[in-house]
């Protein structure tokens, strides 16, 4: 065997238009997130909301193939791995969702919290 032969053969680079589509699904899920969940207008937030975003695009991609091709594949007796990475993904997507404040208990701890007016308080001590 040559030394070619037993290289791993690099990953081949999306094109540009498809890069470009997708940063711009993940750019309109985080505004529609933002106009949703006013809380998440916030730099504090970028982040982890761009990973939900992301999370929840290539979740909703896998689930879809899984669909449609199945769980165990033609002729196989084992469940396919894109089964466990799909797992994978929603453990995140739930993890980061908690994060972001948009579980329903997170979500009922938020609408019991009194709101803070920081502006009154800091006048009120001087501030």
């Amino acid at each position: 065997m040559t030394r070619l032969e037993t290289e791993i053969a690099p990953a081949k680079a999306q094109p540009r238009g498809m890069a470009r589509k997708r940063d711009q699904r993940i750019r309109r899920y985080v505004s529609r997130l933002k106009v949703l969940c006013p809380w998440l207008d916030n730099p504090a937030f970028a982040a982890t909301l761009r990973a939900f975003a992301e999370v929840n695009i290539l979740l909703e991609a896998g689930y879809a193939f899984l669909r449609e091709q199945g769980v165990v594949g033609a002729g196989q007796s084992e469940i396919r791995s894109s089964y466990d990475a799909v797992r994978r993904m929603a453990d995140s997507s739930a993890r980061l969702a908690g994060q972001l404040g948009l579980t329903p208990s997170t979500l009922r701890q938020m609408s019991r919290e009194k709101p803070i007016d920081l502006a009154a308080s800091f006048a009120e001590h001087g501030g």
